[in-house]
């Protein structure tokens, strides 16, 4: 037997999870066998068991190397927000939804985690980590409307936490409504419309509706 180098190894295993989220974002997790994932990956049954132990062991690998666009974007606009947060929060949420809308792998990586809520019975054991990173995209938009309110772009009364969380909902649905209907809802042609209802709301937002 030929031993395989570790690049060798890694290429496999890179295969394998490539091809797994090309096939879970598009079929479910439960419609997916292991042995599938292996046929479309070229290699042996046996050698994605080398790899990963079970589905769930794949699946929680594949979510732990998928990240969604929205950290960068984010860590982009942190030095914008100073000059003007509305706007940094603006860039934030156009880069974010532009790079979904264009970017094959990272619609994959939503629609297999997120979209819908991700109700497939195979993902129950990751729940806490998805909850986690939805939390974690309320806190960056949270973040900007703290500095908004800070340079006196939003009213000082406004419940942050309840605004942040309108925008998640917001925008979270833009992107399910987009997978559900891809025809109709086109979101890289609904980025501008959606962006301008979104701040122009937010301007007009008085603390007596929160």
């Amino acid at each position: 037997m030929v031993r395989r180098s570790r690049e060798e190894a890694e290429a496999t295993r890179q295969a394998l999870l490539d091809t797994a989220l090309r096939l879970f974002a598009a079929e479910g997790p439960e419609a997916v066998t292991l042995k599938q994932i292996a046929a479309q990956a070229g290699v042996t049954h046996g050698a994605l068991y080398w790899h990963f132990r079970n589905k769930q062991d794949l699946l929680a690998q594949l979510l732990q190397q998928c990240e969604l666009p929205f950290e960068a974007h984010y860590l982009e606009q942190r030095q914008a927000v100073q000059q003007d947060a509305l706007g940094a929060l603006e860039a934030f949420v156009r880069a974010g939804l532009m790079q979904l809308s264009r970017d094959p792998r990272a619609r994959n990586i939503y629609r297999l985690f997120h979209y819908g809520r991700a109700c497939s019975p195979e993902l129950a054991p990751l729940q806490p980590v998805l909850n986690a990173q939805l939390e974690t995209w309320q806190g960056y938009l949270h973040y900007f409307l703290k500095q908004a309110r800070k340079q006196k772009q939003l009213r000082k009364k406004l419940d942050l936490d309840q605004v942040s969380a309108g925008l998640l909902i917001g925008l979270v649905g833009a992107m399910d409504l987009w997978l559900t209907m891809p025809e109709r809802f086109d979101l890289d042609a609904r980025i501008e419309c959606l962006l301008a209802i979104q701040l122009e709301g937010l301007k007009a937002l008085k603390p007596s509706m929160l």
